[in-house]
This record gives C-alpha cells, sequence and structure tokens, in this order.
C-alpha cells in the first residue's frame, strides 16, 4: 500500500482509524437521493486521501447488482469495533473529535472519483460520510477491490437510474495460499501464459524474465487507436502487487494481482480480473485453472 497508508498507521492512537473485513450489517436498500449540501473542505485534517488498492481481503471487489449487500452504518457514528471490523473505514474518537457527525444520507451509494493515481474516473462504493469541523470527509471501495478517502467534493453520486443502467459487473477473484516465497511465485507467474503475454504487450520481456528482488518496478503503459492501458509492478510494503487498468473503446476493466508473505514463510496470493460483461463462469474457472498451476509451479522442488 501507498505512503498515505503510513501515515493512517500513525493515526491510528488518536484518530482511531483502521480497516478490517468483517461483515456483519446489511445496510438498507437505497433509495433516495442526497439532500444536503455538505460543506467543503475549509482545513486540512489528516483523515483523508489514502489510497489502498491492495486492501483486497478486507475490501474484495464489488457487484453492482449486489451493492444492498455491501455492509456499513447509517444514522450514525461508528463504534471502534465496526470501523476495525470493515464495515466502515473510519473511527473518530469522540474526545479526539466532538463535533463529527454523519452525514445525512444513506449509504451505500455508488459514484465517480477521478483517482491521482490512475489518472482515470474510477466507480466506488461510499461506506462513509463524516462531516467534522469544516471538512466533508467520505471513506470508500473501489469497485475492483482495495479502499480509499477523498472529500466529498471529489466524488459525484450517480443517481439510482445510473446505477440501474450499469447492469452487473461481475470480478473473478481469488485467494490462494501457497508454501513458497514470493521469489519463486514471481518466477512461476512469469513463466504462465499470462504473465508472457503481460511480457510482450507492454514490451517488458527483461523484466517479466528477471529474478524479483524488492527493488524490482517496473511502469506499464501501451496506447493504441481505441485502446490504453496503464499499470505498474512493484514491492510495496514488503508485498509484491500489480496493477494494470485498461480502457478498450470505452469499457475498462482491471487486473490486480498481491503476493504477501506470511509469517511461517508461506504466501498469500490474491488475485482480480474483471468485471467481465459475458462469459464470467468461464473466466471463473480459467482463472482458477490458471492459480492451481501457478501454485504448483511455485511450490515444485
Amino acid at each position: 500500500m501507498f505512503k498515505q497508508k503510513f501515515m493512517l498507521s500513525l493515526l491510528t492512537v488518536t484518530f482511531g482509524l483502521f480497516t478490517a473485513c468483517a461483515q456483519q450489517n446489511k445496510p438498507e436498500t437505497q433509495t433516495e437521493e442526497i439532500q444536503e449540501e455538505p460543506t467543503k473542505n475549509a482545513s486540512v485534517h489528516p483523515y483523508g486521501g489514502w489510497y489502498c488498492p491492495d486492501n483486497l481481503g478486507n475490501f474484495p471487489p464489488v457487484n453492482v447488482a449486489e451493492l444492498d449487500r455491501v455492509p456499513v452504518v447509517n444514522g450514525r457514528m461508528p463504534n471502534e469495533t465496526e470501523a476495525r471490523h470493515g464495515i466502515s473505514l473510519m473511527y473518530f474518537d469522540p474526545a479526539e473529535y466532538p463535533t463529527a457527525k454523519p452525514l445525512d444520507i444513506t449509504l451505500p451509494k455508488l459514484a465517480r472519483y477521478f483517482s491521482p493515481h490512475t489518472q482515470q474516473e474510477e466507480l466506488v462504493v461510499v461506506i462513509q460520510a463524516v462531516i467534522v469541523d469544516a471538512d466533508t470527509v467520505v471513506g470508500f471501495r473501489y469497485l475492483n477491490g482495495g479502499n480509499g478517502t477523498s472529500w466529498f467534493n471529489e466524488v459525484s453520486f450517480l443517481t439510482n437510474k445510473e446505477v440501474a443502467t450499469i447492469g452487473e459487473t461481475p470480478f473473478v477473484f481469488l485467494t490462494e495460499k501457497i508454501n513458497a516465497p514470493k521469489e519463486k511465485i514471481w518466477s512461476a507467474f512469469t513463466k504462465s501464459s499470462y504473465g508472457q503475454s503481460l511480457a510482450k504487450r507492454f514490451n517488458q520481456e527483461a523484466f517479466f524474465n528477471a529474478p524479483w528482488t524488492n527493488q524490482s518496478k517496473a511502469d506499464l503503459h501501451y496506447e493504441l487507436v481505441g485502446e490504453k492501458a496503464n499499470g505498474y509492478v512493484m514491492t510495496m510494503f514488503g508485498n509484491l502487487y500489480l496493477q494494470i487498468d485498461y480502457n478498450i473503446n470505452g469499457q475498462k476493466s482491471v487486473e490486480k494481482l498481491l503476493v504477501m508473505t506470511n509469517e511461517d514463510g508461506t504466501s498469500t496470493v490474491q488475485f482480480v480480473f474483471g468485471p467481465f460483461s459475458a462469459n464470467q463462469d468461464q473466466q471463473q474457472v480459467g482463472w482458477e485453472k490458471w492459480l492451481r498451476q501457478v501454485k504448483a509451479d511455485s511450490e515444485a522442488k
């Protein structure tokens, strides 16, 4: 995760800000439009602006057709347990922020957000909106997994009609524990048909055929008529992380690969691909087979 998340960890004592994966509450169905015009960000506070697209275990991809299943807290500020378990993103200590209060809207809500990191407009699921002092800050889940925060005036909410027009956004999301370090997983990954196709597509054969080190890093970019892709692969907080955002004739999709090192020397691999407009079941089966092969090759003596 990026440097903003390091700042987040320093704030957990005074600000009480946590992320987690438990999903316990079922929110109200989204029916109304936003009525209140919140205040703009008039001062500088440390509770906005972090970017964690790799937080896939706690915040997996969301299917827009299942938006009403996303857990949230409505009508009040979340308690510390709810903030720790992924039902919200931010916990405001009442002693530190006595004026903090929830914005008067019912969540979750789908919104558009221009990401300064990917340099593109993204769909996000807003799961928290808080007014504190003269600021309004929101916490959201990326539709393709992960989470972040922004000022309220940086998101643009979709109407119910617009949400219905989007329809389903099914993603392939896989998690696998592999008895191998990330260096061996990288080797197996880059030798797979998918890894080799990325090497050729982005003209990065030398990088993809080199051993992985903590200094390994590559920017991935190409642009053709009606088609472009931007991404990177790098070490992020000790983990191997790859993300590529595609825009093909207006259709956006993403590929994410996260390899986390466990305390026992094993690794956990998480993979996101999509969304798919068709053949999602076939894609799921195909990528599961691919990951099983990467696991077998990584664990081979």
